[in-house]
């Protein structure tokens, strides 16, 4: 089941999708307390769910709404935590070979440039010990959550700009000291993330040792959407087909990626000592190919950024 977060007579609703162009207006078709919000529909659990699915097969007349005449937000537009990792040893090179050379194509001699960026990044031993053995992350701004067909302001800081693409887990159910065998049970469904990053300011930031600041905090710089799909929908999140498209030009199409450490890895890495939360969020990070800087090419202010996860859908922004 697909759900979106909607608004509808200017109010913030819910809704489960028919198909492509139609949805249902959960709290029309009927008045269930969990169709409140999307977090109250997942902290309710899976009775809440199944009268979802209820409400969406019953569902007739003023309940059913075509997408194209609402605005659709983000389908989690208040998540409890977003924790970003980074599960992808193809992104995590390609991404250091191409800030290398991208910082080194202005210099009087690129290549040498190139070489001692690549020193400075020891780019020869990516990925480090590390991250083979922990699924590390760090903590994304909710407060800056944006939804579908929404237009963000770069900042005026900032000339580097880039997307990444990334697929997150929402946890349906908390719990503390996850077994790693027992942690799908805790995911609630599958959506997608637009990673905005302004990289001039992420590797200033970077340098200091303490994070990524300004190069990821900015109004606007976590698209999410454009819905949920429950998880039962999505058996292998990592096999879906993803593309990226600038201004409707196709730039990157990948399917079959596979990451040194799952969701349920993380899930169980997460909650140890720790009670993770109804409503967060568990993002892989970027995927192969799902950005601009793997592939030394250039996102300028004025251009729309697609990004797409089959199944999901398509996550449309637009930089101004």
């Amino acid at each position: 089941m697909k759900l979106y977060t909607f608004v509808r007579d200017g109010q913030e609703r819910i809704g489960a999708g028919l198909d492509e162009e139609m949805l249902v207006d959960l709290h029309a078709a009927h008045a269930h307390p969990a169709f409140a919000s999307m977090r109250a529909l997942i902290e309710a659990g899976p009775d809440a769910l199944g009268a979802a699915r209820g409400a969406l097969d019953a569902a007739s007349g003023d309940a059913r709404i075509r997408i194209a005449d609402v605005r659709i937000l983000a389908p989690l537009p208040r998540p409890t935590k977003i924790r970003g990792f980074s599960v992808f040893e193809k992104h995590l090179v390609q991404a250091t070979d191409g800030a290398a050379r991208t910082m080194a194509a202005g210099e009087s001699d690129p290549e040498a440039a190139y070489s001692e960026k690549r020193r400075q990044f020891n780019l020869d031993s990516l990925p480090g010990v590390g991250w083979r053995q922990t699924p590390a992350y760090y903590y994304s701004d909710c407060t800056t959550v944006i939804g579908q067909d929404e237009t963000v302001t770069w900042p005026s800081y900032s000339e580097w700009i880039d997307y990444e693409l990334e697929i997150l887990a929402v946890i349906g159910r908390g719990g503390k000291d996850i077994p790693v065998d027992q942690a799908h049970d805790h995911i609630f469904g599958y959506t997608m993330m637009n990673d905005l990053s302004a990289r001039d300011a992420q590797f200033m930031a970077m340098s200091t040792g303490l994070g990524f600041a300004k190069g990821k905090d900015f109004d606007g710089s976590n698209p999410l959407g454009p819905c949920i799909v429950t998880a039962d929908e999505i058996p292998d999140p990592y096999a879906l087909a993803l593309r990226t498209r600038i201004n409707g030009e196709q730039w990157s199409h990948v399917q079959g990626i596979t990451p040194q450490w799952s969701f349920t890895d993380c899930i169980a890495y997460a909650s140890q000592s720790q009670t993770l939360h109804p409503a967060e969020l568990f993002s892989t990070g970027c995927t192969p190919d799902g950005c601009s800087m793997e592939l030394m090419r250039s996102v300028k202010r004025g251009d729309t950024v697609e990004i797409e996860a089959e199944g999901i859908g398509v996550l449309r922004t637009r930089i101004a």
